[in-house]
This record gives structure tokens, sequence and C-alpha cells, in this order.
């Protein structure tokens, strides 16, 4: 039973991203984001050919099923925070998990 509710504690977001995450702006510097979410779960190299645009994708509150599915097709989960870094290592777009929209 504990392993189990250690697992689901890991799967969700801190109370710091939920709070804080509409906080984060277009042209925010990756520092910036940091200092506010704190570090990340997971981080994904996005490039020209596959993406679309060269940058990283930084995400918090991945699950394994996010995770697999981030990595399977290369888009934002909708299980997970997500920033969009342009190459310049600035803020281009967030996305809040769909299930925090519901």
């Amino acid at each position: 039973m504990l392993l189990l509710v250690g697992q689901a504690l890991t799967a969700c977001a801190s109370s710091r991203v939920v709070e804080h995450f509409r906080e984060i702006r277009p042209g925010m510097k990756r520092e910036e984001v940091v200092q506010i979410l704190g570090e990340p779960s997971s981080r994904w190299s996005l490039t020209a050919v596959e993406d679309g645009m060269v940058g990283e994708r930084l995400q918090w509150g991945d699950s394994l099923s996010s995770l697999a599915s981030s990595a399977a097709f290369r888009g934002s989960p909708d299980r997970a925070y997500s920033v969009v870094l342009g190459a310049d290592g600035t803020v281009v777009t967030t996305a809040e998990p769909v299930w925090e929209k519901e």
C-alpha cells in the first residue's frame, strides 16, 4: 500500500508547479522558469526535423504514461505541465495538463 501511495505522489506535479505555472510567460529565460517552478521532472530536446523547431521542452509532473507517450509521439503529453524553450533558451509556449482544465 505504501508503495502505491508513493508512486501516486511522484506522478503528480508539486503544489509549487500547480500554484505558480501561470506566472510563466513567453520570453522568460530558462533560469527564471526553473527558479519559479523548480527543476523539471523531464527534459526533451527539440529538433527542426522532428518538432519544427530547435529548442527544449521542460515538463513537470510526469508519470510513466506521459513519459512513454512523449517519447513515442514527441508531442506535449496531456498529463504534464510543459514549457517549450526556443533555441535561445527563452519560453515560446506553455501547456497545462488536460485534466487540470476539466
